[in-house]
């Protein structure tokens, strides 16, 4: 179980117990063991299987992070695409500098190209632009 869905379900399983909701016996089992663990002395990221792996961020500032990239590569994507395929027809060059315009706190432009390629053969479309 990967750290962001050890979280999701801690968090389905603090939304049950606050609307005091009955909790499936698979949950209660797993939140039992893991308490008792803590109480034993473990370590209480490992029990309740919230310990990030190395290179694995878990804050909702890196989950912000990461979606963003996703919404600025598909734009970027549909950006750099021909006109006759529903895009604006510009560089990456260009296209990066409008973002980077549009979104202030993002990477130098030249990163941002650098990241671009890494992600390039695997991002999807979202937009489509009308162009005139």
């Amino acid at each position: 179980m990967s750290v962001r869905e050890g979280q999701a379900r801690l968090k389905k399983i603090a939304g049950q117990i606050s609307e005091d909701t009955h909790l499936n016996p698979e949950d209660k089992e797993f939140l039992v063991k893991a308490l008792m663990k803590i109480s034993n002395g473990e370590d209480a990221e490992t029990a309740l299987a919230v310990r990030a792996k190395k290179g694995e961020r878990k804050s909702k500032n890196a989950k912000s992070t990461e979606w963003s990239k996703e919404l600025l590569f598909s734009w970027i994507a549909t950006a750099i695409a021909p006109e006759s395929e529903d895009g604006l027809g510009f560089s990456l060059k260009e296209a990066v500098s409008i973002a980077k315009e549009g979104w202030p706190n993002l990477p130098s432009e030249q990163s941002l190209r650098r990241q671009w390629n890494d992600v390039r053969k695997d991002q999807g479309r979202v937009f489509k632009f009308r162009t005139d």
